[in-house]
């Protein structure tokens, strides 16, 4: 096992301004959710499928 450290991402340049990203590993998406007190949740968008692929095809909408 080697001793290399992480790359470093800043959570501000990722998340732009927005509460809430879509991470896609693989084929499959997950929210990572900012709260109100300042926590990270990571879940998986796989049951919003739908709703994934529809905010793709309406690029002029920004995600909440």
């Amino acid at each position: 096992m080697t001793d290399t450290k992480p790359p470093l991402v800043n959570l501000e340049e990722l998340m732009r301004g927005c509460k809430k990203v879509i991470l896609q590993h693989g084929k499959r998406p997950y929210f990572l959710t900012i709260t109100r007190r300042g926590n990270l949740i990571l879940t998986s968008a796989d049951d919003d499928a739908e709703t994934l692929q529809a905010d793709k095809q309406r690029p002029d909408q920004q995600s909440k």
